[in-house]
């Protein structure tokens, strides 16, 4: 502190190296620093909230370490779970006492604790809104320390997200709490291009902002200031190719206001992003549109699939050309702004259920504007996230184990490559035309027991039971739960043998009751009901299975 300068800031030196004394004496030549040849250098302070180091040496009182405890439940046997691990991420306080981070930071988590910067305290935290369509997620200070945890980030001032995307080459800080250390890291780049990317499925694509300052294990969650010391996006991602360099993924600060809102609406928990209610293909083959009369001038996409609540406004056979008053290109490309080009998707993907959309398509020779429609959720038949739309349904029947087949199936390497062809096929289907069915029944493992000796025939879609085609995996359960009981009435009416010779009660087999499960793309797997019925306790009891069957909505029995 200097007397003259109360609120400035001296930083002295030694004045000892030639360059350094040759820039104080040109400085003192221009008049800039009159204390300059004596080694000090007056530096005013910053002005205003965006000026000097951006963002602020306050604003990183926002920024989070989130350790993390979670614990899954296994798709291919949903009654157990794995062992709990241990993660950590990135997170920082945004408005109304909430703490922003990436889903997959807290995904199934059983335990976080919080730790903001320049504290050496970790509080308890819960998840509060989980998203992973768009990879986001609120995370709620426990009640028992939040007023503890408040009062320490008290200093912290209140973080601005972004009204406007980044220019390209535009200065941008990531900050977080990445592998290497456990304190603080900020990392420095420009922004390299906006655009929309696929992400791992079953999320659909987004748009991002990809940058070249480092992002590492760790910085997901974390906040990405700009040139202007305002929030551009959520550190998500990066690119992990051997081919590629500083390649990082950042979720906008749009999609981000998305998300929040989706999540101040008054309606049960979270809910997921819209779905692109058509099927389409690019305009870009010549024979493709003589085929279907387009003439050179009119630029769009060819619809070729529409979902049954939009059959009054789009058509299959229509081009589509406008979304919103936004043209679209015949490589089904928006302009974003500029010259700088996105997929049309993205206008959808970003607004929320039930917002109005107004189509305008060129159908039988003119250009037609649809009434505005509103847009919905149109969940897949195989269900995209654990937890989220779907839950670790299973049935043992006998020897066997069915569950919903979910796209997570998809992942693992013993999934054949039908039974992904399946997954792809089924979910191209839209709601109401599925052949009635609610879930496609996936018979997972086979039991090593006597009773499927022979039978290697996992991973395949079960169609029917006893020629009944199945509909859901509650379906199934019934038509078991019924066989069980034909069984157990059949063995009432036939008395005991008493001889010495013979067992006391009449074999399984001579019942003459079986299930027949036919599977798709294969034989039909047949077993003995009685059978069945005296094999599973002791196949519940090996592979150490509580019960025989969990569907959602049991535990309200």
């Amino acid at each position: 502190k200097s007397p003259a300068y109360s609120d400035s800031l001296i930083l002295t030196r030694e004045p000892s190296s030639s360059p350094w004394r040759e820039f104080l004496r040109v400085m003192q030549s221009a008049g800039a620093y009159p204390e300059a040849m004596s080694g000090q250098v007056l530096v005013q302070p910053p002005h205003g909230p965006h000026e000097g180091m951006i963002p602020s040496p306050m604003h990183w009182r926002t920024v989070c370490l989130l350790e993390v405890v979670s614990i899954q439940w296994i798709p291919l046997c949903p009654w157990t779970r794995t062992q709990q691990v241990q993660s950590s991420g990135s997170g920082f306080i945004i408005s109304q006492n909430r703490i922003m981070t990436n889903a997959h930071v807290v995904a199934n988590a059983i335990d976080i604790r919080v730790r903001p910067h320049g504290s050496a305290r970790r509080f308890a935290a819960k998840v509060q809104t989980y998203g992973p369509d768009v990879d986001l997620a609120l995370v709620k200070i426990h009640e028992s320390v939040e007023d503890e945890f408040w009062a320490s980030v008290a200093d912290a001032p209140p973080v601005e997200l972004a009204a406007e995307l980044p220019a390209l080459q535009e200065t941008v800080r990531a900050l977080g709490f990445p592998t290497g250390g456990r304190t603080l890291c900020i990392t420095e780049g420009v922004v390299s291009r906006v655009d929309s990317i696929e992400l791992t499925p079953p999320a659909d694509t987004t748009l991002v902002i990809q940058i070249d300052a480092a992002i590492n294990p760790g910085n997901s969650g974390g906040p990405v200031f700009d040139s202007r010391g305002y929030i551009t996006g959520v550190a998500f991602c990066k690119d992990v190719r051997n081919c590629t360099d500083n390649i990082g993924y950042v979720i906008p600060s749009s999609v981000v206001r998305t998300f929040l809102d989706r999540c101040g609406k008054e309606r049960h928990g979270y809910t997921l992003s819209p779905c692109v209610p058509y099927r389409w293909h690019k305009l870009e083959n010549q024979s493709l549109r003589a085929a279907h009369k387009v003439p050179h001038e009119i630029s769009g996409v060819l619809l070729t699939s529409v979902a049954p609540f939009l059959e009054g406004s789009l058509k299959v056979g229509d081009v589509l050309l406008k979304i919103d008053g936004r043209k679209i290109s015949d490589d089904g490309q928006i302009e974003l702004r500029g010259h700088e080009l996105i997929q049309h998707r993205y206008l959808l993907r970003n607004k929320g259920i039930g917002d109005k959309t107004t189509f305008v398509v060129f159908r039988d020779g003119q250009q037609v504007e649809c009434p505005p429609v509103e847009l919905k959720d149109l969940p897949p038949i195989c269900p995209r996230w654990p937890d989220v739309d779907y839950l670790p349904e299973y049935v043992i029947l006998g020897a066997l184990a069915l569950v919903p087949l979910a796209q997570g199936h998809h992942w693992y390497k013993e999934c054949p490559v039908e039974l992904k062809a399946t997954i792809d096929r089924w979910n191209k289907r839209w709601p109401g035309d599925r052949d009635g069915r609610e879930q496609l029944v996936l018979l997972v493992t086979v039991f090593a027991h006597e009773l499927t000796f022979g039978y290697n025939r996992g991973w395949r879609v079960v169609e029917s039971y006893n020629g009944t085609a199945l509909t859901s995996l509650r379906q199934a359960r019934d038509l078991w739960h019924q066989t069980r009981e034909q069984v157990k009435e059949a063995l009432a009416l036939r008395p005991p043998v008493e001889t010495a010779s013979s067992p006391k009660s009449p074999k399984s087999t001579e019942l003459g009751i079986f299930v027949r499960l036919g599977l798709q793309s294969d034989d039909d797997l047949v077993l003995d009901a009685h059978a069945a019925m005296e094999a599973e306790p002791g196949v519940l009891k090996t592979h150490a299975i509580e019960r025989a069957s969990w569907i959602k909505g049991d535990d309200k029995d």
